[in-house]
């Protein structure tokens, strides 16, 4: 399960809040003012090594200029949940997925271990985003899955305790270790996006090498050449789950922020907007969000400024370590809090 673990953060950035938006912003033109995203161009934030990093925009808007809108925040979660492929789930699963509000009968006694053979779902995803009006601002900070975390006097992980402890319990944690107030969520899993992928008909993209690798536990068979391709759902859940470079100037890293370049000039072509439409009505098929349409429509605005906002992306403060040959995040909350503080 290796390969799917932290598949594709910047995706779901992409994917669930200015794609998703995107998607509403298409339906909301089409039924009002026809033509407005003819003229939009899409923005994506560059490959982040350091701490902290800005990208000065483009456009800043004047101070004195109004936006519409208010300052949010949004949780972002991936999981990898493959009910498809994965099939060794508690019968009860589906019932509860996403939300898990009553996971401790799916797990185990008091909700600490996993009952054998049922597989249990991860939060192998998360990141935090905040949109700032004042200050003209959309800062990113990912939260590390392998995160250890005390709960209840018992150390557990990121990844774990979305599941262990249930969705509302998940985000209320993630607000407390960031110090900040969390307004929406939107959580989606690898299945899902590779239902969008293909709900859009396929996309066009240009492969980095030759991908060739197969995880025999997940089921997922990745087999892709070099050069432009027509990839379908599948591919792309493959491509973004690659990790097994030769040439030191590739990463996944690299190659997700591609494929997002490629994925945003198909979703902001104007020939599109029919089928973005039509996949904005069968929205909650893609992605579990408190993000409703009235909260598309008073911030939509704001939405439509994002080229013009300054970017930063800012690790969450910590070290990682190896204990028993399992990788894992020691982290330094009080400095994740003074963190965000300044940069939110």
């Amino acid at each position: 399960m290796n390969s799917l673990r932290n598949f594709c953060v910047t995706f779901i950035i992409a994917l669930v809040v200015f794609g998703l938006c995107a998607f509403f912003i298409t339906g909301f033109v089409t039924d009002s003012v026809n033509g407005l995203l003819s003229g939009e161009k899409s923005t994506e934030s560059s490959d982040v090594s350091a701490t902290e990093t800005d990208d000065a925009p483009l456009n800043r808007p004047d101070i004195d200029d109004e936006i519409e809108g208010e300052s949010f925040s949004i949780l972002l979660i991936g999981t990898d949940y493959r009910p498809s492929i994965l099939t060794n789930y508690h019968p009860d699963i589906e019932n509860q997925y996403p939300y898990f509000e009553d996971s401790a009968q799916l797990i185990g006694y008091g909700g600490s271990l996993p009952v054998f053979p049922y597989r249990t779902v991860h939060a192998d995803a998360v990141m935090l985003v905040c949109v700032n009006k004042e200050s003209c601002k959309i800062t990113y900070m990912q939260i590390p899955p392998e995160m250890q975390l005390s709960v209840g006097g018992v150390t557990t992980s990121v990844r774990d305790l979305y599941y262990d402890k249930g969705l509302t319990y998940f985000i209320n944690k993630m607000s407390g270790i960031t110090g900040v107030q969390i307004d929406y969520y939107a959580l989606t899993s690898i299945e899902q996006l590779a239902d969008v992928v293909d709900a859009m008909g396929s996309i066009t993209y240009t492969v980095p090498c030759d991908m060739e690798y197969t995880d025999e536990i997940s089921g997922l068979t990745i087999s892709l050449q070099a050069g432009a391709q027509t990839l379908t759902g599948k591919d792309v859940c493959g491509l973004l789950a690659f990790n097994s470079y030769e040439n030191s100037s590739l990463s996944r890293e690299k190659t997700t922020m591609a494929f997002l370049k490629a994925l945003a000039q198909k979703m902001t072509n104007v020939t599109y907007m029919n089928k973005a439409a039509k996949i904005f009505a069968d929205a909650n098929k893609y992605v579990a969000t408190n993000f409703t349409a009235d909260d598309l429509t008073k911030n939509l605005d704001l939405i439509f400024s994002y080229g013009s906002f300054e970017i930063k992306t800012v690790d969450y403060p910590g070290s990682y370590y190896y204990r028993d040959g399992e990788r894992l995040f020691n982290p330094n909350i009080s400095s994740a809090i003074t963190t965000m503080l300044k940069n939110k």
